[in-house]
């Protein structure tokens, strides 16, 4: 019997290990760490792993089984297994998804949920606001990009996945949530939100200074580059002769949608390139619809991320605009959700991203052609007439509408 079990463990875990070798070759549907998804897998699995890999696992596994102290249940010493397998990856993207967690996914890409309206992300492995959502509760609190969330509801947030975080945090309309955050390694502050229905806007737009189209893509949910599109061709037909992409404080969403957002405006060649671990390199190429004459400009900062990112490292590779604003954030990894027997999933980084001109965006990000700082104490300036990251943007479109060359960055 005890022969038997140790046999189905044995199986349980190489056929966890062999999840793993399924990573060349992929086609990922989209990305950004809170956005991964289910591949489609284009070669033939390949075991990387002997018996003799594993034999150890089994042996250590067998001994506590059956001669530890206390009693312990066989699921939860492979779950600690598969735990202690990822974190020896230290990737803070790449962990596991419980079955009851891809609602989450859901909401993510349909743009509705209940919430405080924050997008989350890890950096230093701390959890950190990437963007807060325009008019939300998290919003009109005055939290900002890169505020580290250190407690909620009295839960320490150390080694917290987003997963999790995104649980406590989420809840009913009209509940409070209570949360602990510091800034830039000042003392902690705390504040007391009360959750609301969270409803993520694609896209908004509106005319500047009479030939200015100023859009604003809040996300890449579905149907993103589309509503770009529509705001751009009403725009136009308001007298627009420059328009104004604002990323800012975008952190991404579907990969496709970035590709065709950027499609909008590139007509030809490659948008994003996806580099595997074997070195394969699959790349994603403009859709040859695109307005490649319009004057284009697009903003970005430290929470313009992921999808945001390609499509800004594609428009500055192929000089189709200037890029305007501060350092992007550097999300440039490709997470793929691999399921498993259980129900639950591997979300695994299985690739990375590539501008047109091979730049690696993975904790580098963006650096603008035209660089401008938006103070911390102006955040809640930004889209209006007194935001000086938009202000510059409107004077590097006019000189490319009047022809004049744009001094950018060295």
């Amino acid at each position: 019997m005890y022969k038997r079990f140790i046999a189905f463990v044995s199986i349980a875990l190489a056929i966890l290990l062999l999840a793993a070798s399924f990573v060349s070759g992929v086609f990922v549907g989209r990305l950004g760490e809170d956005k991964p998804t289910k591949t489609d897998i284009h070669s033939t699995p390949k075991q990387s792993t002997s018996p003799a890999d594993v034999s150890l696992i089994q042996e250590v596994f067998g001994q506590i089984s059956h001669t530890y102290v206390e009693k312990i249940g066989s699921s939860k010493l492979i779950n600690g297994a598969i735990e202690g397998m990822l974190k020896v990856l230290d990737d803070p993207y790449t962990r596991r998804l419980q079955k009851k967690d891809y609602g989450t996914f859901q909401e993510q890409t349909t743009g509705h949920f209940g919430g405080v309206g924050m997008e989350l992300g890890l950096r230093d492995k701390e959890l950190t606001v990437v963007a807060p959502i325009k008019n939300t509760p998290a919003f009109e609190a005055g939290i900002q990009s890169g505020d580290k969330i250190v407690k909620i509801d009295d839960v320490g947030t150390k080694d917290m996945s987003i997963e999790k975080a995104v649980k406590l945090i989420r809840g009913p309309k009209g509940s409070r949530v209570i949360l602990e955050f510091t800034r830039n390694g000042d003392e902690p502050f705390i504040k007391e939100l009360v959750r609301g229905d969270i409803k993520i806007p694609n896209v908004s737009g509106k005319i500047l200074d009479n030939d200015i189209a100023y859009i604003k893509a809040h996300g890449f949910n579905t149907d993103s580059a589309n509503d770009v599109l529509t705001e751009l061709t009403e725009l136009k037909e308001k007298g627009a002769k420059g328009v104004i992409l604002d990323l800012r404080n975008n952190p991404g969403g579907l990969l496709n949608e970035a590709v065709s957002m950027s499609s909008i405006f590139i007509k030809s060649g490659p948008i994003v390139k996806v580099k595997a671990r074997t070195g394969k390199t699959e790349t994603f190429s403009a859709s040859k619809t695109a307005d490649d004459k319009i004057p284009l400009v697009v903003l970005v900062n430290k929470g313009s991320a992921s999808a945001s990112e390609i499509v800004a490292g594609a428009i500055q590779d192929t000089n189709r605009g200037v890029i305007v604003g501060e350092q992007s954030f550097g999300k440039g990894s490709v997470q793929t959700v691999i399921p498993l027997p259980d129900g639950s999933a591997l979300v695994m980084t299985t690739a990375k991203y590539l501008t047109p001109k091979n730049r690696s965006l993975n904790k580098k990000g963006i650096a603008p052609d035209v660089k401008i700082k938006l103070k911390k104490k102006d955040w809640h300036k930004m889209g209006s007439k007194d935001d000086p990251q938009l202000n510059k943007a409107k004077e590097v479109i006019q000189d490319l509408i009047s022809g004049t060359k744009v001094k950018k960055a060295s």
